[in-house]
């Protein structure tokens, strides 16, 4: 695979590592490939969801359907293939082995491991929506919508990297399901940053955090509150990692009455986030954030922690002790400067994780605190009028700095 304005699949030569063949290239990322005597089986990444494509000698390439989900796996037998077999992960349905007939294109799954409590619901399936930012761009969002008309609470849940993406799988072990049965609807927008939309919207945040990816999450609030299926007076957000760091702007920078913010070990700090980062990640995080000595004043006007005072909604944050990508010492500024202006804040330190969860008890635990906190703050005052907020007004484009 190398890449272009999207990833693509070729041939390299040894003999001449700069000459590059093309096998497949496609209008969007290509994630995995494999071949078998006269078949190609890709997968190209469309909008998050993945595509599989198929190509047998002498004949166009077609596209197989799958159910909407993410395909980690592709496997052909060797010879003459007559099925592949797969592992395909969907919003309604965790990781599965799935074998399909490439000349009938019929999927069966040959494991089960939806849990018991999975199937006793309709699980809700995500829909693409998309929006307008500011600068002609257009962001994408996952919707997970309950049934029924609304209007609904919406969770907006900021996935990491930022270099992440927002997919249709079995996220967080299944915690976006659960709240949509608590009649939350989730909304997860493809902010610029993201991959798999193209180089140049992937680097559009480089050296521009809580900025370009600001506008963004602004864009996101006028469009909720543009539809009739939303109600805009109880809006949470929410994130782990960068988009913990995505929450906490949120909170402290765009003038809105969110009803609460979660961060699961987010930077608060971008100069201290910067200067503490392993020695390996230096490059990558001069170029990608900054630099904390040259870029100093820059990267506090960007950083949460700035703007903890503005911080008037119910904070939940979640963090690892032995994390060495984001230490604790991130959130216990965060946590420190926000308790200190009045704003409640609950504080989870779990002393065996580092950044995310490698104990399954402790993800269980941490994921059904953090659903009864936004389900207690999101339905608790159904449809109630917008509060007074003691926050004042901090412009997105010119942010407040203080000393």
């Amino acid at each position: 695979m190398w890449g272009g304005e999207f990833g693509a699949i070729g041939f390299v030569s040894l003999s001449d590592p700069e000459t590059v063949i093309p096998i497949v290239t496609e209008p969007w990322d290509v994630e995995n490939f494999t071949e078998s005597g006269s078949h190609r089986l890709w997968v190209v990444n469309e909008r998050g969801r993945s595509t599989l494509r198929l190509a047998r000698e002498g004949l166009e390439p077609e596209t197989l359907e799958t159910p909407k989900g993410v395909i980690s796996s592709l496997l052909l037998p060797p010879a003459r293939p007559a099925a592949a077999v797969l592992i395909l992960e969907a919003a309604t349905r965790p990781a599965e082995i799935a074998v399909i007939d490439l000349k009938t294109g019929d999927l069966r799954y040959l494991t089960d491991s939806r849990p018991p409590g999975l199937l006793k619901i309709a699980p809700v399936e995500p829909q693409v929506v998309n929006y307008p930012s500011e600068n002609g761009r257009r962001i994408d969002a996952l919707l997970y919508r309950p049934p029924g008309d609304g209007p609904f609470p919406v969770a907006m849940m900021v996935h990491g990297g930022p270099h992440g993406q927002e997919r249709p799988d079995y996220t967080r072990s299944g915690l976006y399901q659960f709240l949509t049965t608590r009649r939350i609807a989730l909304f997860s927008p493809q902010m610029s940053g993201s991959s798999s939309y193209g180089t140049s919207f992937q680097r559009s945040i480089y050296r521009d955090w809580g900025g370009i990816d600001l506008e963004d999450f602004a864009a996101a609030l006028c469009y909720l509150q543009s539809t009739d299926w939303a109600d805009p007076r109880r809006v949470a957000v929410a994130g782990g990692s960068y988009g913990g760091f995505a929450a906490l702007s949120c909170l402290s920078r765009l003038d809105h009455p969110w009803a609460a913010g979660v961060s699961l070990y987010g930077p608060a700090n971008l100069v201290t986030f910067a200067r503490n980062c392993p020695p390996t990640w230096r490059s990558f995080v001069d170029t990608v954030l900054g630099n904390p000595d040259r870029d100093a004043d820059f990267l506090r006007e960007r950083s949460p922690i700035t703007y903890a005072d503005q911080i008037t909604s119910p904070l939940f944050v979640i963090q690892g002790a032995m994390d060495p990508r984001v230490p604790q010492n991130e959130a216990d500024q965060i946590v420190t400067e926000v308790r200190a202006s009045g704003t409640p804040v609950r504080y989870d330190i779990y002393p065996d994780e580092g950044h995310g969860f490698t104990r399954r008890d402790n993800e269980i635990q941490a994921y059904t605190d953090l659903s009864s906190f936004l389900i207690d703050h999101l339905t608790a005052a159904k449809s109630a009028q917008p509060t007074t907020s003691r926050r004042s007004p901090v412009s997105l484009f010119h942010p407040r700095v203080t000393s």
